[in-house]
């Protein structure tokens, strides 16, 4: 079971890579072409400045849901920095579970946000509805959310580590050197 859950974890990390080199290249090719059209052939796709602008959210939201699965997302760890080393893992049990449920409400409201724009919105960019263009949104607040509520889970059950500074990192990963176990 462990070992299911290591290469499904890992299938997810490389889908999150795919996705965001593919949507990255994408965006500068795009963005390239458009450049050039309309500086050297004085023409230009209208729909590529529309649909850059949501490459741009896409590309935000997805490098988000990536940095959250090694907890380098923004913090202000100046507490944590103070508490004494036994009670930084249960701070970052707090911090965890309190990220968790501002993710779950933030795809809980942008995901009723989308189901407006598919009932209500007949706009469309380059022919695709908006509310599918909007649905990562939704996606990537649930999966951030899902990942700091496993992250705490694995802190309470002592399967994450909490290095000097607070930071925490999950025991299994590469990322995590041996003196920041405790």
């Amino acid at each position: 079971m462990k070992d299911f859950l290591h290469k499904l974890d890992l299938t997810g990390r490389w889908i999150e890579n795919v996705l965001l080199f593919s949507l990255l290249g994408g965006m500068i090719v795009l963005a390239g072409g458009q450049i050039l059209l309309r500086n050297v052939f004085d023409s230009g796709m209208a729909w590529a400045d529309p649909v850059l602008r949501i490459l741009v959210l896409w590309v935000g939201l997805l490098g988000a849901v990536a940095a959250s699965r090694q907890n380098n997302h923004i913090t202000i760890d100046i507490l944590n920095r103070m508490l004494p080393v036994a009670w930084r893992r249960w701070s970052d049990v707090v911090v965890a579970l309190f990220t968790s449920a501002v993710c779950a409400l933030l795809a809980w409201h942008t995901f009723r946000f989308v189901q407006d724009e598919y009932q209500y919105s007949d706009f469309e960019i380059a022919g695709i509805p908006v509310w599918l263009w909007q649905s990562i949104m939704p996606v990537s607040f649930a999966l951030i959310a899902w990942r700091y509520l496993v992250r705490s889970a694995q802190l309470v059950a002592g399967t994450a580590t909490v290095s000097a500074t607070g930071e925490t990192g999950l025991a299994a990963t590469a990322d995590v050197k041996e003196e920041d176990r405790a």
